[in-house]
């Protein structure tokens, strides 16, 4: 009797795990799971500072990037079409603020969007604010080349209206002031 309950529990099981559960599943399946490197990945991003966070990933000299290549290169190309003297469309990116002493990470959020895509919502706290501040943002994360980077980031969800894509901000105001500078006004 024994072995009959154990023959049946193992139909069972692999009932449930047959081929004719179909690739639509076991993609669903995959991409309900979370890689672990995203989330430390994120984590990562914000370093202790004086009983603080600071995210001081986005430091220069940092070898491993942070931003996939293409909002990378609008970052870059933020910088080379501000004229000398204006003021640059920039902030930190990662807390959506100029000044990141005091900015606590409360909590990580990360939501499979496929294999390679995961949507990680970060809450963080400004100690520094009087009264201290919280802010929500996404972090929309691809993979490449290997490593889970930052593709964009829906700024400041805790605000009734959000301050928007930071892809979107850029290539807006690039073209802003790719025009500004055509028409003579940043010369």
């Amino acid at each position: 009797m024994r072995h009959v309950l154990i023959a049946a529990a193992v139909l069972a099981l692999s009932a449930c795990s047959s081929p004719e559960a179909g690739p639509a599943e076991a993609a669903e399946a995959a991409a309900s799971a979370v890689d672990p490197a995203a989330e430390a990945f994120v984590r990562s991003l914000y370093s202790v500072e004086q009983g603080g966070t600071s995210t001081g990933a986005e430091d220069e000299g940092d070898d491993a990037p942070v931003f996939s290549a293409r909002t990378q290169a609008l970052l870059d190309e933020n910088h080379a079409v501000t004229p000398e003297g204006y003021a640059i469309w920039e902030g930190i990116h990662i807390c959506d603020c100029s000044d990141d002493g005091g900015m606590v990470l409360d909590s990580v959020t990360m939501t499979p969007r496929g294999p390679d895509r995961i949507d990680a919502t970060v809450s963080m706290t400004w100690t520094m604010a009087q009264p201290p501040e919280t802010k929500r943002q996404r972090l929309n994360l691809i993979k490449e080349n290997g490593h889970w980077v930052i593709d964009d980031i829906l700024r400041d969800l805790t605000r009734e209206v959000p301050s928007g894509a930071l892809v979107a901000g850029l290539t807006e105001y690039i073209a802003e002031t790719r025009a500004w500078v055509a028409k003579g006004e940043g010369a």
